[in-house]
């Protein structure tokens, strides 16, 4: 036994010589290396950054140098570094949205540390979708980030409140399911007063700009824009990068958002994630949503008011999710739940000019292994939240902090979240922070009552448009696929349909033909289609009903046509069929007026915002000129259902409103396009108003039909009219006859969808938009314009 005893003894020493002597050749490693760390300036995160940094050196002998920088800069110079000349960062610690900007400059993962066993700890939602880019491993998870929801279950579970909310709005008093719910519940707890006699308010949530109020956006519209036959849709279409955020879905969103703020405590507006924090733990409110961070303080025994009073929920979901592919809004059978991997937490990663980049790696390991980041999910004040399993596996290092019980329900919901079919990334794409600028800027007016949701977000969308292209449509859907985790191409019709085939068979949908206008529309589409035998021509008259125009779109997709042309009468409610048309494979070419979503092959028309503004500075010079211009102006709108009635006013709008002498005297009227109806507009203004100095009206007939109201009233020598088509027959020869003071080409896109339809289907790609020219016309170019139409 003795014998068994030495021997066993002696191997041990002998094992522990040979472990001295790994640990001082691993102290040695990195001697007289130096990396240089790039980390957020504070606790979160940076904190860590720190405290790995030292022990990090006593293993290996490194030196770490790191960098703290405040959020707002941190991004720059993490860029300027890696794409710059002068590398000065070996380590990024960043947020892992910013990795399609970094992607190309940063260091695949060596291939000694693929198969490291420490990565199947990770869970697999932030390992698959967070550490690859495009299939290339880039970067370490060193943090799980996802929004979830916290309650007060002293209030919760109280039995008079049990009684008095179900008295209320008819159902039990719990954790919300639904955001519905959690606006109800939200309402219910606002105004009572809690033990110390301060009022409770029903829930807190940021609100302050380019803080944290993003993401409690974002988290809003996750459950109403992730249809789960969709997937990725939530920001863009992922098959055409169509923006989706001013979609039905984003707009239940950003309304539900402004109007939580009155359950919220005073001052909210200003609130960031600390302010949200400090108000739940302080027993000032009944909810609260936030990252994990809020469960450990609001269990710490000295500074919570809560402790030991604190549930539990996964973000609210809803009983219809908007379908982006069908556009409509579908029933879900059990709320459909969608949680947001909100910022989606900090990863690490190695730039590719990095000097030092095996000790880089190293570094980024030993920050994240299953000890170290186990400490540091914890630790209160890390900004660090679970990620691993053994985080939620290991629930006995939860009760320093947590009671057991609680440590599980807090647990339980973070990996019920991330482990659901239905979780949602946050944006990753370059440009990120000027998308999210836009739509901050852009809500600021509806938390205060200044706008209205959808006037906001369907601005905001198009500069998210502008963005788009100014980066690059194609490229940014290809960056956008791969970090949704969409493979393949995008589903959307091809180019070269019809190839091979003697006939091309195109089906064309008119809105109406009761305008001069269309009638010339519909001219120069048969002229243009007569030079092609291979057409084969299918016109349709909607004769002013949408109900007719859906109904000839079902017709041409049963006929099977090679492409669709439609100039839409109003825009929502043809959307979902043309969409029907887009996903049957079938090329789409959207004419004159557009369409909801970007669910077709090609928008051709003018461009009203800008005919719009050149109708503005127009009508500024007219009345006296740009700071000093004066009088009263008239508007009558085309069909109020339409895009380029929208966006005439909107063009129009964004000039004469800089002028403070200019005065609009009547509310938005729906003159229909119709001369009749702008009659009767103007006959109603002349009898309200006695001083009217400008009509601007969204096409000629309408102008023509206020000049003859102004005629009969006695009163058209005092006023200016300004309209807008420019057909030489009709508004060219009113201005020439000094009816109308000036018109603003909008040519019609007949003969070039022809052009642009066939180039399509013989094999050719076609921008997504084909705008046309436009022209200001007035007494200086009329007479010449009818000369060269042949008109009299």
């Amino acid at each position: 036994m003795r014998s068994t005893l030495s021997a066993l003894c002696h191997s041990l020493l002998i094992l522990l010589s040979l472990l001295s002597q790994t640990a001082v050749a691993e102290g040695k490693r990195f001697d007289g290396v130096e990396i240089v760390v790039g980390v957020i300036d504070g606790t979160a995160i940076g904190g860590p950054a720190e405290a790995h940094a030292v022990s990090w050196q006593k293993r290996t002998g490194g030196r770490v140098r790191v960098e703290r920088i405040p959020y707002l800069e941190l991004f720059k110079q993490q860029m300027a570094s890696i794409a710059g000349d002068s590398p000065h960062f070996d380590v990024l610690l960043h947020a892992s949205g910013w990795t399609a900007d970094f992607f190309p400059y940063l260091s695949e993962l060596p291939e000694a540390l693929a198969n490291d066993e420490s990565f199947d700890d990770i869970h697999s939602t932030y390992r698959d979708r967070l550490m690859t880019w495009d299939g290339t491993w880039i970067a370490v998870t060193v943090d799980g980030d996802l929004f979830s929801g916290y309650y007060r279950k002293d209030l919760f579970q109280d039995s008079n409140n049990q009684s008095a909310f179900r008295e209320r709005y008819g159902y039990d008093l719990g954790p919300p399911d639904t955001w519905l719910e959690y606006r109800d519940m939200a309402e219910f707890f606002t105004g009572m007063e809690g033990p110390d006699g301060m009022p409770i308010y029903g829930t807190t949530e940021a609100f302050a700009r380019s803080g944290q109020q993003i993401w409690n956006f974002y988290s809003r519209a996750s459950a109403y824009t992730n249809h789960p036959k969709f997937p990725g849709a939530q920001f863009f279409d992922p098959d055409t990068m169509g923006v989706q955020i001013d979609n039905p879905g984003w707009l239940r969103a950003a309304e539900e958002y402004a109007d939580i703020l009155q359950f919220t405590p005073p001052g909210s507006l200003e609130y960031g994630i600390i302010d949200v924090r400090e108000a739940f733990i302080q027993g000032r409110a009944a909810m609260a949503l936030d990252w994990g961070d809020i469960g450990q303080m609001a269990n710490d025994p000295v500074k919570s008011k809560v402790r030991d009073n604190v549930g539990y929920f996964l973000l609210p979901g809803s009983r219809e999710v908007w379908n982006g592919r069908e556009w409509q809004w579908e029933e879900a059978g059990m709320p459909h739940k969608a949680p947001f991997l909100a910022f989606g937490g900090w990863v690490a990663s190695v730039p590719k000019n990095s000097r030092n980049q095996e000790a880089a790696w190293d570094y980024i390991m030993w920050y994240a292994n299953p000890e170290n980041s186990l400490h540091d999910v914890v630790t209160p004040g890390t900004g660090i939240n679970p990620y691993r399993l053994s985080h939620f596996a290991q629930i006995d290092a939860w009760t320093e902090v947590f009671s057991r019980t609680s440590a599980a329900e807090y647990l339980g919901v973070i990996q019920q979240s991330i482990s659901s079919p239905y979780v949602a990334l946050d944006m990753r794409l370059p440009g990120q922070s000027q998308y999210t600028g836009v739509l901050e800027r852009a809500l600021a007016p509806l938390f205060t009552g200044e706008g209205k949701a959808k006037d906001l977000l369907e601005a905001a969308a198009a500069e998210w448009e502008v963005i788009t292209d100014n980066l690059g449509r194609e490229r940014q859907l290809a960056i956008y696929r791969a970090s949704m985790g969409l493979t393949g191409p995008p589903a959307r019709p091809r180019p070269g349909g019809a190839i091979g085939k003697q006939r091309i068979k195109i089906g064309f949908s008119q809105a109406t033909t009761t305008e001069p206008w269309r009638l010339l529309f519909n001219k120069e589409l048969r002229r243009e289609a007569a030079k092609y035998p291979e057409i084969e021509l299918l016109v349709r008259d909607g004769q002013d009903w949408v109900e007719k125009q859906r109904d000839d779109v079902k017709e041409f997709i049963a006929a099977g046509v090679d492409a669709i042309l439609i100039s839409p009468k109003e825009a929502a409610p043809l959307t979902p069929v043309v969409s029907e048309a887009f996903n049957a494979g079938i090329p789409v070419f959207v004419l004159d007026r557009d369409l909801s979503n970007s669910r077709y092959t090609q928008f051709i028309g003018g461009d009203n915002l800008e005919i719009g503004r050149a109708a503005g500075r127009y009508a500024v010079k007219l009345l006296g000129g740009d700071g000093v211009a004066s009088g009263n102006l008239v508007e009558i709108w085309g069909g109020m259902g339409s895009t380029p009635a929208w966006e005439r006013h909107r063009g129009f709008h964004e000039i004469v409103d800089q002028e403070s002498g200019i005065r609009l005297l009547t509310p938005p009227r729906d003159g229909d396009w119709k001369q009749d109806n702008a009659y009767e507009i103007m006959v109603d203004a002349l009898e309200k108003h006695k001083n009217i100095d400008l009509v601007y009206s969204h096409n000629d007939p309408m102008a023509y039909g206020a000049y003859l109201a102004a005629v009969d009233a006695g009163r058209e020598k005092k006023i200016s009219f300004l309209g807008i088509d420019g057909i030489p027959a009709e508004g060219v020869r009113w201005v020439a006859k000094g009816i109308l003071t000036a018109t603003f080409l909008y040519k019609t896109p007949g003969d070039e969808a022809i052009r642009q339809a066939l180039r399509f289907v013989k094999g050719s790609p076609v921008p997504r938009r084909f705008t046309l020219p436009t022209e200001t016309i007035d007494s200086s170019n009329a007479a010449d314009i009818l000369q060269r139409a042949g008109i009299q």
